[in-house]
């Protein structure tokens, strides 16, 4: 796909407040997240650049290595069909859980000592089953989220266009606008316009993703993620209340 671009330099950093903001609620409960307050601050972090813009692929293999060795929960909304994701890890006691919704219906795992758990909905007799695990985690492609973020935003040129402070944390933050493109005949599915940001703290970590896309067929797509570090130990599900995942 042909994706020409017009990066704007400026844009206004309390404008596109976007849907990034704390998972409440249960286990099975969606919250649209809430607008975190911008405080600018004039305290530096560094990016990697390539070219005259920021290297955001550098970028992701930095946010990727940061959230190795770190436990974390990490929240992602899409819509146009809207779906959710969410990642917790927690490092220390090799323990993984993923949840996914697709509308109403929502399927979740739980990784621990070498046993993969995969809620059940559909049958009376029985709330999970289990199948030893093979290391991988289903329902995400990686526990960081940088394949899905090389999708998205990847086709386009970013530019630092501020630093912000959010919950006390110093963000760099990273945008790119593209509108009213010329549609290129013989290709139907051309993304016409785009607004995202992103915002990178100063160990790498990708923290929030607002983005947005409409195709020249009128199709529109967005993407928020919010990743946050340091949480202490993985919610057990209630499916899984009978077994005592952080027993080994």
């Amino acid at each position: 796909m042909w994706r020409p671009l017009a990066v704007v330099g400026l844009v206004l950093l309390a404008g596109c407040s976007g849907f990034l903001g704390t998972d409440a609620g249960g286990p099975d409960r969606t919250v649209t997240p809430a607008p975190l307050p911008e405080t600018p601050t004039d305290r530096p972090v560094e990016l990697p650049r390539a070219n005259g813009s920021v290297d955001l692929q550098r970028v992701l293999v930095r946010h990727d290595t940061a959230l190795a060795g770190r436990n974390f929960h990490r929240r992602v909304v899409r819509e146009g069909p809207r779906n959710t994701r969410d990642v917790w890890v927690d490092r220390d006691a090799d323990i993984v859980r993923v949840r996914r919704t697709l509308g109403p219906v929502a399927d979740d795992a739980v990784v621990a000592d070498g046993t993969l758990y995969r809620s059940v909905s559909d049958d009376p007799n029985r709330d999970y089953f289990t199948t030893p695990s093979d290391g991988s985690v289903p329902y995400v492609s990686t526990l960081s989220g940088v394949t899905l973020l090389r999708v998205f935003l990847t086709d386009y040129d970013y530019e630092r266009v501020g630093t912000v402070t959010r919950n006390d944390r110093t963000l760099a933050v990273l945008s790119t606008n593209d509108t009213d493109v010329p549609i290129t005949a013989g290709d139907p599915d051309q993304t016409v316009a785009v607004r995202s940001r992103v915002y990178v703290d100063r160990g790498g970590v990708v923290r929030y993703v607002d983005h947005y896309e409409r195709d020249s067929d009128g199709t529109n797509r967005t993407v928020q993620m919010r990743v946050t570090t340091g949480t202490d130990r993985i919610a057990v599900p209630w499916w899984l209340a009978d077994v005592d995942i952080y027993a080994g």
